[in-house]
């Protein structure tokens, strides 16, 4: 009997944590049939929503604990450009330690910023976006930056979901099954009462950016042979690249019905979803962001107010029974 609850409580979860993907991609089937209705235009969706995924995977961490860091998108500028320009000597071995090291460096300083500074992770976060967007644009001038084909097996098949599945594997792990994602997720929680239980908030947290800045070394790997191009980018430009991921890591926190690791992959799919809907309607592009704001705001919306929606229709479900209707 047990095994059969829990069977069905599985059952359930997978219902629950699929449906928002699954109702948004069943609509883009009505609507555009031609485009949808064909498994190779899923499996190109799903592809594209890797980028997302990994980038989101560096900030599941701090924003489980309440850091906001819009620098992600020039710190992976910075670390790309570095990897790019390092493979140009010591090939592939070159771009991936340049990568690696460069996005820890960046990711180091910008944590030690934030305690040493002792300022909001968002202000920390602008100002070093706008030093790496700086440092990204100066730095493109003093090479040619060419991606070639030995470094661009991280975004092509199958090399990016191998590298998808090995980071998902490491995330999964820090999140759920170490003293360090205990400790962020007690934070998160109630950060005055990790203190007192001997959480030293601040080294936790500065400790989130410099894990981050691992896992955005590895989502740049793949982005950088997906996308194959590197733009440095100013006047905060770079923003857009961490605002998409940071949605789909607010819808994965959201999603009570998985585990927030896993629910980074059903947002990001869901965004991307959207977007290409937007796409093949024929939406400005100016009003995609606004659409997936208002997206984001009746999904957020919803899950935060679900139990008063819920106890609402109750109410009118038994004032109904009681007058007979």
């Amino acid at each position: 009997m047990k095994d059969k609850m829990d069977v069905k409580a599985i059952v359930k979860r997978a219902a629950c944590t699929l449906a928002l993907p699954v109702l948004l991609y069943a609509a883009m089937c009505a609507l555009r049939p031609d485009v949808y209705l064909n498994g190779s235009a899923l499996v190109t969706l799903f592809k594209q929503s890797l980028s997302y995924t990994l980038v989101g995977w560096s900030m599941v961490f701090g924003m489980s604990c309440g850091l906001f860091d819009f620098s992600v998108g020039a710190r992976y500028l910075v670390a790309a450009l570095f990897g790019i320009h390092m493979s140009q000597y010591f090939g592939v071995p070159g771009f991936v330690l340049g990568v690696l090291l460069s996005s820890l460096l960046l990711a180091g300083l910008t944590g030690a910023i934030f305690a040493g500074l002792k300022i909001p992770s968002i202000i920390t976060g602008f100002a070093a976006l706008l030093i790496f967007e700086s440092a990204a644009a100066i730095y493109q001038t003093k090479f040619s930056v060419i991606i070639t084909e030995n470094i661009s097996i991280f975004g092509r098949s199958p090399g990016i979901y191998i590298m998808t599945a090995i980071t998902f594997v490491i995330v999964y792990i820090l999140f759920n099954r170490t003293k360090f994602g205990y400790q962020i997720k007690a934070i998160g929680g109630n950060e005055k009462v990790a203190r007192s239980m001997g959480i030293k908030a601040v080294r936790l947290k500065v400790l989130t950016y410099v894990v981050g800045g691992l896992i955005l070394g590895l989502a740049a790997l793949c982005k950088v042979g997906f996308d194959q191009s590197v733009r440095a980018m100013t006047n905060m430009a770079s923003m857009s690249a961490a605002f998409t991921p940071m949605m789909a890591v607010m819808i994965g926190l959201y999603l009570g019905s998985c585990n927030p690791v896993v629910g980074v992959i059903v947002g990001s799919f869901s965004i991307s979803v959207v977007s290409s809907a937007m796409v093949a309607m024929g939406i400005n592009y100016r009003l995609q962001n606004v659409f997936i704001g208002v997206f984001l705001v009746i999904f957020i919306g919803y899950k935060t107010n679900a139990g008063r929606i819920k106890a609402l229709f109750q109410r009118k479900t038994a004032g109904r029974q009681a007058l007979g209707v």
